[in-house]
């Protein structure tokens, strides 16, 4: 198989992303509930015997009037897909915290800052977190029993797949810790938030991997106004007052009281990772997520091969789709 790389340009909202990760999801579904309808088939895949897929590639787009094209999307396991992208800025909060710590109107009146964001619940694991521009948000859609890889697995996965991701960058200090995420070495400092959710064997969201603080147009600079208590925060650099500056600086992130949130461009050691003379011919950091979101990409397949399950699948190469809007 081949891991699919969805990128999009520029910044698109949260319920955007969502709905594409949701479409492909229904695709993994319908998939099991094919194979559940005919056992033949689903002896085949676990033993390795996979028919012979359709013409159709899996991200064909069908509609309910085509049904050679639906069926072919049914009974083809589809491939596995990364969505990278940087949101507009957004508040999202796990289920675990919901459940221990419902968020009041009042709370989330305050997280939408009159408009300045906005605020989801999502079905992922993990606490309150944010995503704004010059965040990498990353989606990993698969069937993690073609690989037999445990969910607990799969988060170690993108654990490593990030960390080596931040060392192409010139980052190399990078670790996990007792705490979730990726976090700088002898520090407080987290760089990248992981929250997964897995359904049916089918793993969707992912990281939040902080790349650069995104400069705040001036005409909305007043919407993104910084208190005292946000200036005096440790996940506020005064030097960009960017808004991953504005957004985290707002919030304990993660809920994890007395630690703060950083980016590559912030970590970036003296001696430069592979990658990170790169860097600085960027002159669009539109170019530069993209090109953080490939090497990510590059990272998860390579890591997916390394850690399988003996007889299981691999991934043979990384294709990337365009962002047909961009």
């Amino acid at each position: 198989m081949r891991l699919a790389h969805i990128h999009f340009n520029g910044s698109i909202s949260y319920t955007r992303s969502l709905a594409l990760q949701n479409a492909l999801l229904e695709r993994h579904f319908a998939h099991k509930d094919f194979l559940r309808r005919n056992p033949k088939r689903l002896e085949d895949e676990n033993t390795g015997g996979v028919a012979q897929k359709s013409p159709a590639t899996s991200h064909d787009t069908g509609t309910s009037g085509n049904g050679a094209r639906a069926e072919a999307q049914e009974t083809t396991p589809p491939d596995p897909t990364l969505i990278t992208f940087s949101t507009t800025p957004t508040y999202t909060v796990g289920r675990r915290h919901l459940q221990t710590n419902p968020i009041s109107d009042t709370q989330q009146s305050f997280l939408s800052a009159s408009g300045a964001a906005t605020f989801h619940a999502s079905p992922r694991g993990g606490l309150l977190t944010y995503h704004a521009p010059g965040q990498l948000t990353g989606y990993v859609v698969g069937d993690l029993r073609r690989f037999g890889i445990t969910p607990r697995c799969w988060v170690r996965l993108l654990e490593n797949s990030v960390m080596r991701t931040c060392a192409a960058f010139g980052v190399e200090n990078t670790t996990r810790t007792d705490d979730p995420g990726v976090w700088i070495r002898d520090s407080d400092r987290k760089i990248c938030a992981i929250g997964v959710q897995v359904s049916r064997g089918v793993t969707s969201h992912g990281v939040g991997l902080n790349v650069f603080d995104h400069v705040i147009p001036v005409d909305v600079t007043e919407r993104y106004a910084f208190t005292k208590a946000q200036v005096a925060s440790p996940s506020y650099d005064p030097a960009t007052r960017g808004y991953l500056s504005w957004g985290f600086s707002r919030i304990v992130a993660c809920g994890l009281e007395g630690k703060s949130v950083t980016w590559m461009d912030r970590e970036r050691s003296t001696k430069p990772g592979p990658l990170a003379e790169v860097v600085e011919e960027v002159v669009h950091r539109s170019k530069l997520m993209s090109l953080v979101g490939d090497v990510f990409a590059k990272e998860i397949s390579q890591s997916i091969n390394k850690m399988k399950g003996a007889g299981k699948e691999e991934i043979e190469s990384v294709y990337r789709l365009e962002d047909p809007e961009s």
